[in-house]
């Protein structure tokens, strides 16, 4: 048994707990909205244009959007940076390729499937992690030397990503959901009311079992 297992479970548990209070008060509120559609659509229509607002995300994201050039620092204090980012490699070069580093992420990875893969992953994963701060190592050896040869790899790398262009076609309303309920009103309340005390059913059987 792992030391971590206590602690995993008593997660569990609260997790568990969490979803099940949410599924129930879930089904107990469709509950109530299938009644209201079947026999107040009315009263359902008019709760529902009062809660209706629309949120952008557009004014949320457009800080994370602004420009912050941190190179002039960087290039200030480049011997400095560059001796730091040369010890983190080496020390993790150092870790990584001894005995006790490799038993270590074979002992955080057992668990994660069968013992072949995750053999294989945390081998794989050492790989990964020894290429990658050898890389590392010769970006700090450059950096302090001559910080200008990497001009062009960082004009490559500095790229900028607007997030608001992505999600934009999340931003346009789309009513045919509503439109469809507004039609069949008694039709999608009986679907609903079906729905959340099958869930209900459910629960309740989990929780009596």
């Amino acid at each position: 048994m792992s030391a971590y297992t206590p602690f995993l479970n008593f997660v569990s548990g609260i997790v568990q707990q969490t979803i099940f209070i949410f599924l129930a008060l879930g089904a107990v509120f469709a509950l109530a909205a299938g009644l209201l559609l079947v026999f107040g659509s009315q009263a359902a229509f008019r709760i529902s244009e009062r809660m209706n607002r629309w949120v952008s995300t557009r004014a949320a994201i457009r800080p994370l959007e602004e420009y912050r050039n941190i190179s002039r620092p960087l290039y200030r204090m480049h011997r400095l940076v560059g001796a730091l980012i040369c010890a983190g490699a080496l020390y993790s070069l150092i870790v990584l390729g001894m005995p006790s580093g490799e038993s270590a992420i074979v002992k955080s990875l057992s668990g994660v499937g069968p013992a072949r893969f995750s053999a294989w992953l945390s081998e794989s994963l050492r790989y990964v992690l020894l290429a990658g701060n050898f890389g590392a190592l010769l970006f700090g050896l450059v950096f302090i030397v001559r910080p200008s040869a990497l001009k062009s790899l960082e004009a490559w790398a500095d790229r900028r990503i607007s997030e608001r262009k992505a999600i934009e076609p999340l931003e346009k309303m789309r009513m045919s959901a509503e439109q469809l309920v507004r039609r069949h009103p008694r039709a999608v309340g009986v679907l609903v009311i079906l729905g959340s005390l099958y869930v209900l059913v459910n629960l309740g059987y989990a929780l009596l079992r």
